[in-house]
């Protein structure tokens, strides 16, 4: 028996650790889909996506929709492993090619960041480094960074990779440029721990003054602009800049 579409979302909000703005969006999308879909909740496909999802939105909507749409069928196959995803992941327009809540900075730009950040001196300096590698030249997002645990963090012989969390569910792993990688051993060794939230061989990368989790909403647009604030050239734009505006720059260990 096909489990009901609306104990699935209940269920999957209740169990996702998102903020009160997110849940209360991704809620409304999900139950609009419901309503568009009918019946053919389970037997979806990736046409009937993309044509709600692309209907009357902007490109920031249609990828909040499809993201909504991932964790939601994401979460329903825990309760049976058959039923298929119709949001495909290359459905969701990728994040360099949405409009940033203000813009990404240029290439002469991000190398004067970069530049700022190796010479921050602010409270934490090293977590705030890791950070800002992290974001602007691994492409991601701020809760992207914050969702990182110690184990998502991959040291293999030649190369070291990261398990990172996708939007809407699901993971993957991706490379991490010597230079990231660098930063984050810098970090670590002055990374705060308190049980039971984190320990020096358990819990979150990047963590707050009490070893717990960073909050991924404020904490890193805030340390990202005190950071742009401290450059000379920087120093006029620092207040516009934001997380996904960083993630969407083309970063200086990136080709192209």
């Amino acid at each position: 028996m096909s489990p009901d579409p609306h104990e699935v979302l209940d269920d999957w909000l209740r169990r996702t650790p998102f903020s009160e703005s997110t849940r209360a969006a991704y809620r409304a999308e999900v139950r609009a889909w419901l309503a568009f879909v009918g019946e053919r909740t389970w037997c979806a496909e990736r046409t009937d996506v993309d044509t709600w999802s692309a209907d009357g939105a902007k490109p920031r909507t249609k990828a909040r929709r499809i993201s909504s749409l991932r964790g939601f069928y994401h979460h329903a196959q825990t309760y049976d492993a058959f039923i298929d995803n119709p949001a495909a992941r290359d459905l969701r327009p990728p994040v360099a090619h949405l409009p940033p809540g203000r813009p990404a900075l240029t290439r002469p730009q991000a190398a004067l960041f970069l530049s700022a950040l190796d010479h921050y001196t602010g409270p934490l300096p090293h977590r705030t480094r890791a950070l800002g590698h992290l974001i602007l030249a691994m492409n991601l997002r701020a809760h992207q960074a914050v969702a990182l645990d110690l184990d998502d963090w991959i040291r293999e012989r030649h190369r070291t990779t990261a398990r990172v969390q996708l939007k809407g569910g699901g993971s993957e792993i991706r490379a991490v440029p010597p230079p990231v990688a660098l930063a984050v051993d810098d970090y670590l060794p002055h990374r705060r721990t308190a049980l039971p939230h984190s320990s020096p061989d358990t819990g979150s990368l990047l963590t707050s003054n009490r070893g717990r989790r960073l909050d991924s909403h404020t904490t890193p647009t805030t340390l990202m602009r005190a950071v742009a604030a401290t450059h000379p050239l920087l120093a006029e734009i620092a207040p516009t800049i934001t997380c996904d505006g960083l993630a969407a720059t083309p970063g200086p260990f990136r080709p192209g």
